[in-house]
């Protein structure tokens, strides 16, 4: 029963922080719409700080399944990368609020959310990480340390985050996306790759 609680309330909380964002959304009425006495809430989480930050760790959780769930079902690692960066930006686009890349300031109240921020990007960069290992394997990338390859594509994914998901409609992601994943893949095919 109480996990069924925590569910409930989290789930809840997820929609409210997705739609008004996480100052807009109050304690009370979280409560009101999962049900539960407000009393339940500081029982189970102690604050909305705390339950917000369940609710972004759960989001974190889904996106890298959905991301790694999209990836394995493409075979070419030109593909995979590719479909990597478009998924990447789908499943953040449907979690903007919850991720709050607006920056309504929680990144001061809430440090440990930079931490999360931090886990996400650590995950995101194993999955291109191998990806590219595949690549090199197959005799498809030319890449000398997979490792900073890895982080140098996430770090350019993440620093096109905020501006790409708040200011640009989705064609434009999709042609902005697009245009990297041709800067990328024809610095790294292998010479013999490249069209």
């Amino acid at each position: 029963m109480k996990q069924e609680k925590v569910d409930s309330i989290l789930d809840t909380s997820r929609k409210m922080f997705g739609r008004y964002g996480i100052q807009k959304t109050s304690l009370h009425e979280i409560a009101r719409m999962a049900r539960v006495a407000k009393a339940t809430l500081y029982n189970y989480f102690g604050s909305k700080d705390q339950i917000y930050l369940e609710v972004l760790n759960r989001e974190v959780n889904d996106i890298i399944e959905k991301i790694s769930a999209a990836v394995d079902e493409e075979k070419s690692p030109v593909e995979k990368l590719r479909v990597f960066m478009h998924a990447k930006f789908r499943y953040m686009k449907e979690a903007i609020n919850i991720l709050n890349l607006s920056r309504e300031g929680i990144d001061t109240l809430l440090p440990k959310t930079g931490s999360i921020r931090d886990r996400l990007f650590s995950r995101e960069v194993s999955i291109l990480h191998s990806i590219l290992e595949k690549g090199v394997t197959e005799g498809i990338f030319y890449v000398s340390n997979m490792m900073l390859t890895a982080r140098a594509i996430g770090y350019a994914l993440r620093g096109f985050e905020t501006t790409w998901l708040l200011k640009e409609n989705d064609n434009e992601i999709e042609k902005h996306l697009d245009n990297l994943y041709d800067i990328l893949c024809k610095g790294m095919l292998d010479r013999g790759e490249v069209a």
